[in-house]
């Protein structure tokens, strides 16, 4: 989608929601109001917000009827519940207590880390706009052992110019920069998630309903740490900036200033802290994927596919790979497992292997024109077939007749010494002898049928049984390291045939597009390999799975991981508006020092805080632009 779309489609939607409720409550519509009402529903431009409130504490009444237990038991189970109760609030103030450590390291980590990207990233730019200068080394050095070995130099003049002495010697004349020295960092820093433009438009939802939930994680943290410490909550909302949404927690201001310090730095800890645990939840599901999803998705059955690259020749909508296939085996490979798979992928490029076809159908397709192109020979030309047919090549020997030797005239015989015998003169002493030779010979043959046949090869040629029709070993015309590979999916009847290359990618140069895709139904010719096909050891136990349920779970996981370790470890900075300055405010309270000190120290760390943040954040932005 196009960014001028994505712009629209944003703006128009927002107009859309502003208008609807600025009609509707103009309109006095009680249906909206009523539900306005209940969920604090308010609506201001880019923002949409969602806010309830704490249901009212309900007061027990004790009826009279009620049995009255006896005193013993009552105590015992006053003991009980009390016993209980200590336990669970001594749990909890440690699980909070831990959550304030984990804030308060988070602060200065975060901190720090953040001032040495934005250092680092000034450097750079500092470095790159600085003009470069030639490399100084110096004289030029030579040790005394270079000196009396050498040869002497011709003689020169005794007298020299002052500004010709001691001319420095340039070993590079390249550029070069004295304090970077060539050396450059790999790391990228700060990136901003922009939806289409490095977020994919797929994506979208996933991100979307991830984010919200570790929000609502966050604040939740907050509430349960401000009901645990006597704090009042007044309700909870969730609000969309934008197209970012977020949560928040309304906190009763007065109770929160009665709690004391201690106990507010667990409320402020608590979001960032339930965000770092969510995040290690996410790292421990994600690699416990196969074990969660292992009641509908099976290990050791094939391997599936999970997508295929568009440059790829197998990524043809009608007649290639599809997400979801399940590949059992590369031409007589089986493939249970990702190892077989790459394993198939091996042997097929290292072993150069033929089939068995019969052999009057091998010469009655006999190929007398040929021509090569790229890696592979063409025969097919003078035969009026379909693009299904491939040339392959066969070795046959042929007799090579050698030139007969004749009889010479015997000198004796010649003088009347010896008597003539009865062979004339000039005659052959007996038949030609017959010498075989090697010729290699072309046939345009259907590529499913050989592929079909019997494999053979050099150490293991084709048997011939008296009763079945002579066999010959034919080869795909195939060089330069192009194979004929057969893919067998156990989801399809028939087979898919690959004609490429396994080790390396050769773009397809041709200048029509159309010639990028496979000549024949199931025959793919694109010079492409099948690391380019994305798979999964997973297979689906039942028809109903599909392979995209392990690729979004997957997703999820790795977004709930990235986005709630992103949302705690940004909120712990102290920043305006963020927890970082509350809990900034609370350590420089209990600190001791004179209300002046504090607030100017306070204002000192947030505004260093906050400016390294926004500078981040920028120079991801021009980062991005750039590059």
């Amino acid at each position: 989608m196009l960014a001028t779309s994505a712009i629209a489609i944003f703006l128009i939607a927002w107009s859309a929601i502003f208008l609807i409720d600025y009609v509707l409550r103009v309109a006095h519509f009680e249906p909206y109001l009523r539900l306005s009402h209940r969920f604090g529903i308010e609506v201001s431009p880019f923002q949409l917000r969602f806010y309830v409130t704490a249901p009212p504490k309900e007061t027990t009444l004790l009826n009279d009827k009620v049995d009255i237990l006896d005193e013993e038991k009552k105590s015992d189970l006053f003991f009980e519940e009390s016993r209980r109760s200590k336990c669970r609030n001594l749990m909890v103030r440690i699980w909070f207590v831990v959550g304030v450590a984990a804030s308060v390291i988070c602060l200065f980590g975060m901190t720090f880390y953040m001032s040495h990207l934005l250092l680092r990233d000034v450097g750079q730019w500092m470095t790159t706009a600085r003009p470069k200068v030639a490399a100084y080394r110096g004289m030029e050095y030579r040790s005394m052992h270079d000196v009396l070995t050498s040869i002497s130099p011709p003689e020169v003049k005794t007298t020299t110019a002052p500004d010709e002495m001691h001319d420095p010697v340039i070993i590079d004349d390249s550029e070069y920069d004295m304090i970077e020295d060539g050396q450059k960092s790999s790391s990228r820093g700060l990136v901003p998630i922009i939806p289409g433009f490095n977020l994919p438009w797929s994506h979208i939802p996933v991100f979307m309903i991830v984010l919200v939930a570790a929000a609502v994680f966050h604040e939740l943290g907050h509430a349960w740490a401000a009901i645990s410490n006597n704090v009042t909550v007044n309700g909870f909302g969730i609000f969309v900036l934008a197209v970012y949404p977020g949560a928040f927690t309304d906190i009763e201001p007065v109770s929160l200033k009665r709690a004391t310090p201690f106990r507010r730095l667990q409320i402020f800890g608590a979001g960032i802290w339930h965000n770092l645990l969510l995040a290690l939840l996410a790292f421990g599901i994600f690699h416990l994927t196969p074990v969660i999803l292992s009641p509908v998705l099976a290990y050791g059955n094939g391997v599936s596919v999970k997508g295929v690259d568009i440059r790829s020749g197998l990524s043809n909508s009608q007649t290639g790979l599809f997400s979801g296939d399940i590949v059992k085996s590369i031409d007589e490979c089986s493939v249970e497992t990702t190892a077989d798979w790459w394993r198939c992928i091996r042997d097929s490029k290292n072993m150069h292997n033929g089939r068995c076809v019969d052999k009057e159908a091998v010469e009655a397709a006999t190929s007398f024109n040929h021509r090569t192109e790229a890696d592979e020979i063409l025969c097919c030309d003078e035969f009026n077939v379909t693009t299904a047919h491939v040339c392959f090549e066969r070795e046959e020997k042929v007799a090579k007749e050698v030139e007969a030797q004749t009889r010479a005239p015997q000198l004796n015989a010649l003088l009347g010494l010896e008597a003539h015998d009865d062979t004339p003169y000039g005659a052959a002493l007996g038949a030609a002898p017959v010498e075989e030779k090697t010729v290699t010979k072309y046939s345009c043959l259907h590529a499913r049928h050989v592929v079909e046949q019997a494999v053979c090869n050099v150490s293991d040629p084709c048997k011939n049984e008296k009763d079945q029709a002579e066999k010959v070993c034919v080869y795909p015309a195939l060089h330069n390291g192009t194979r004929l590979v057969k893919i067998g999916l156990a989801n399809r009847n028939k087979p898919i045939l690959f004609v490429g290359q396994l080790n390396e990618v050769i773009q397809c140069h041709s200048s029509s597009s159309s010639s990028c895709f496979p000549r024949c139904h199931l025959l793919h010719r694109q010079k492409k390999m099948l690391e380019m096909v994305s798979i999964s050891p997973l297979t689906p136990r039942f028809s109903f799975v599909h392979i995209s349920w392990f690729e979004h779970f997957e997703l999820a996981v790795k977004y709930m991981f990235t986005l709630s370790l992103a949302l705690g470890l940004f909120n712990a900075m102290p920043v305006y508006a963020l927890d970082g300055q509350f809990i900034v405010q609370t350590l420089l309270k209990s600190s001791g020092l004179s209300p002046r000190r504090r607030d100017l120290f306070q204002y000192i760390i947030l505004l260093f805080g906050t400016v390294v943040l926004v500078l981040n954040i920028l120079i991801g932005f021009i980062k991005l632009a750039v590059n």
